[in-house]
């Protein structure tokens, strides 16, 4: 079974109070108030008045300590103010069978950095879940599987599915699978947008932010159809087959009646970004049902190696 958590929903200001939250129908505010998993980043809500947001939902998070996007923008973020706020804020931090699901500080291109910032944590008083990324040398992992029972996989921002599956093929068959196909323990994937690569593998827990990337570019997810343009303002509204205006009218009415079906409007869609925030929200939740329905709790490789 797997845990799909949305990125970013409080950072993005889907807070009460907000003039974002103003502009959400009574359908759209409940899908926000109602999601089962949400990850936000320490980078960005290290400020108060989202700690306080978080407080009041009630709603504990997986906290990503936002190291990569802080590198990007030239901001650094120290092991002491990182464990400093863990706890001060534990009460709006998820635990998950005893983990505090919260991840270490990653030394950006530096596995050894993040190795040090995993045990300097510890001495701090906090046990973050340690995290493996893209290409980095194994032997971090095979420590990580021996001596954690829940540990994170980072680094696969901008890469191809293809490049992804043959080194998770790799990394999940030699070393977090016993011989049976069972996971020798949990394993959460930061930043997924793909689905074949969440029902590839036998995740405990992944995280996307695809929803805002979607909305944003006036796209919304349809459960077991993929991606469809629906805003007034895409390009691809002039173009045949490409955006739900343009599609055969027999495919115009079964979209039409799944958006009615969950209590959205095809107009509001079209025309409201948020709402198709809110939409890609309640469709991923879907999606991550359909995974766990489909899916068997086993790994089964897809390419052996010869040595």
């Amino acid at each position: 079974m797997v845990q799909i958590y949305m990125a970013a929903l409080y950072s993005n200001r889907f807070l009460e109070g907000t003039n974002f939250w103003e502009r959400l129908n009574e359908r759209e505010q409940y899908i926000c108030t109602h999601l089962p998993h949400v990850l936000e980043s320490y980078h960005y809500i290290h400020q108060q008045v989202y700690v306080d947001a978080i407080r009041a939902a009630q709603q504990p998070v997986f906290l990503d300590s936002g190291a990569f996007s802080a590198h990007t923008l030239g901001v650094q973020i120290k092991v002491e103010d990182y464990c400093d706020y863990i706890h001060r804020n534990r009460d709006i931090i998820r635990v998950e069978d005893g983990n505090l699901m919260a991840s270490v500080l990653d030394g950006i291109g530096d596995p050894l950095q993040t190795y040090r910032n995993q045990l300097e944590m510890e001495a701090r008083g906090v046990r973050p879940l340690p995290c493996f990324h893209f290409g980095e040398d194994e032997r971090y992992l095979e420590w990580y599987v021996r001596n954690y029972d829940y540990i994170t996989i980072g680094g696969m921002v901008g890469k191809s599915v293809p490049q992804l599956m043959t080194w998770l093929d790799r990394v999940w068959n030699k070393h977090m699978v016993d011989g049976s196909g069972n996971p020798r323990l949990k394993v959460h994937a930061f930043g997924i947008t793909s689905i074949p690569i969440m029902e590839a593998y036998p995740w405990y827990s992944c995280d996307s932010s695809s929803w805002i990337q979607m909305s944003s570019f006036g796209t919304i997810l349809l459960p077991d159809h993929g991606a469809v343009k629906v805003s007034d303002k895409s390009p691809s509204r002039h173009d045949a087959w490409q955006h739900v205006s343009t599609m055969p009218e027999p495919y115009q009415e079964y979209i039409h009646g799944l958006m009615r079906e969950r209590g959205f409007d095809y107009d509001r869609l079209s025309t409201e970004y948020l709402s198709r925030r809110a939409w890609n929200l309640m469709v991923f939740g879907e999606v991550n049902a359909s995974i766990n329905a489909e899916k068997g709790a086993k790994y089964r490789t897809h390419v052996k190696e010869l040595f």
